[in-house]
């Protein structure tokens, strides 16, 4: 956890704004929705075992040594011939003339060594499985991450957009204000009618109306941002002057994107498989070396000697090396492989369609973007006429050129104008942030947030 401390942030509503009490930058933001985000912190913690997998296919390299002690109690009865020891113990020594139950001790002790060197690349093979699953996995991770930056960014550009809308109302809640204050002058002398001022406060009213509606969206992208950094704090920085902006999209085709990454990972660790499964059909040889003692309660004679069982009698080594060759599998390893180049060929094409989408999505995103600048370079525009309309109009009012209902049509075309305004710099931010995430470079986006 990077953050030691995170201050609790308080989200007081007053006449105008929201104000926080914790202030972090979108980088900063984005660091602590990769460090605290729950999915993404599992994620870190099978990639760390995935990384212990490699150790552990590696360290089988290290030979086995195992010392056992054992003593028992068991009957005199043996015979002689094959037995497959699986589900059954066996007994030692020669056979008993006839069933014999009596209870003879007996103790072993024994310093067994194995080594499997994996000459034949079996060993090799499995580690090198084991290190391409890792990196896939890593790259699933990383794009993972990648989806949820993206959706981070998104709701940022929400949070600001809801920002400005509460703004904007603000003003026009401000402007009503005023207009009531003079019309109730204006009205008691006779200047204005009464009429006037129940429409000034029905607008006022519809205003506060719809700043509420907007703050309750506001509050919604804000809790559903916090989840996204596993966070109650308020977390947006205040200053958003880079909305008023327009970015440049210079992006950067070199970067391979992390779901083409993943895909072409899941082709390499499909090849390396395959040559984990030819390798069931190589020899397996392996080293061996003991020593051992055995206790018995019987001695060569086949006399019961009591206890005697417990103490160690006879004493053996031995060392040996052993080849073992699989000859019947054959057929199931050509099945296996065919079954695996089957596999590679579907992970082929699910390349060749993410290559596919990501390049039909560039096309998309440059077109989108060049839509929403030239948008919102018309909006200016737009916003200056209606500023100038409204100013004009408020004289004509105050001169008692024009009655209210022309007044209030102004003012509703000037605050449509900002919000249409304030829209379309959400949606060229948007458009700049889905040019960044089909190009699989979030500087882009990240880089021009100020």
């Amino acid at each position: 956890m990077r953050w030691t401390l995170i201050a609790l942030a308080c989200f007081f509503v007053g006449n105008t704004k929201a104000q926080d009490t914790v202030r972090l930058s979108l980088p900063e933001i984005l660091q602590l929705a990769e460090s605290n985000y729950p999915k993404l912190k599992s994620n870190r913690y099978e990639l760390e075992a995935s990384k212990a997998n490699i150790k552990l296919q590696q360290q089988t390299i290290i030979p086995q040594l195992d010392a056992t002690y054992q003593a028992n109690l068991a009957t005199h009865n043996n015979i002689t011939g094959m037995l497959q020891p699986q589900y059954v113990l066996p007994i030692s020594g020669p056979p008993s003339s006839e069933n014999d139950y009596s209870p003879v001790t007996g103790s072993a002790a024994s310093l067994l060594f194995q080594w499997q060197p994996g000459i034949f690349g079996d060993r090799k093979s499995k580690i090198n499985l084991a290190a391409a699953a890792s990196q896939t996995l890593q790259s699933k991770n990383a794009q993972e991450i990648f989806n949820h930056k993206v959706k981070v960014c998104n709701q940022f550009i929400d949070i600001v957009y809801y920002r400005h809308l509460l703004n904007l109302y603000e003003e026009n809640i401000h402007i009503s204000e005023r207009q009531l204050k003079q019309v109730n002058v204006l009205a008691v002398t006779g200047l204005k009618p009464g009429i006037d001022t129940a429409l000034i406060q029905a607008e006022l009213s519809r205003t506060r109306i719809e700043w509420l509606k907007i703050k309750n969206a506001y509050d919604n992208i804000l809790l559903s941002l916090q989840e996204s950094v596993a966070s109650d704090s308020i977390i947006i920085n205040s200053d958003t002057s880079f909305y008023n902006t327009v970015p440049a999209a210079t992006a950067n085709d070199t970067i391979e994107h992390p779901f083409g990454k993943t895909a072409r990972l899941t082709i390499e660790e499909s090849k390396t498989n395959r040559i984990t499964i030819s390798k069931l059909t190589a020899p397996r040889l392996s080293f061996w070396g003991t020593t051992y003692a055995r206790g018995s309660g019987v001695d060569y004679t086949g006399a019961i000697k009591s206890f005697n069982g417990f103490n160690l009698n006879r004493f053996n080594y031995g060392v040996g090396v052993q080849l073992s060759v699989p000859i019947l599998n054959h057929t199931e390893v050509k099945t296996r492989l065919q079954q695996q180049d089957l596999i590679i060929r579907s992970d082929q094409e699910k390349l060749n369609q993410v290559t596919l989408a990501l390049k039909k999505q560039r096309k998309l995103s440059e077109a989108t973007f060049l839509n929403a600048i030239a948008v919102i370079k018309e909006t200016p525009v737009q916003v200056n006429a209606a500023e100038y309309a409204f100013n004009a109009m408020q004289v004509r009012y105050t001169t008692g050129l024009v009655n209210y209902s022309e007044l209030l049509q102004t003012q509703f075309a000037l605050l449509k104008a900002k919000i249409e305004q304030a829209r379309s710099q959400a949606e060229l931010w948007k458009a700049l942030l889905l040019k960044a995430a089909v190009y699989g470079d979030l500087n882009l986006f990240i880089n021009q947030v100020k």
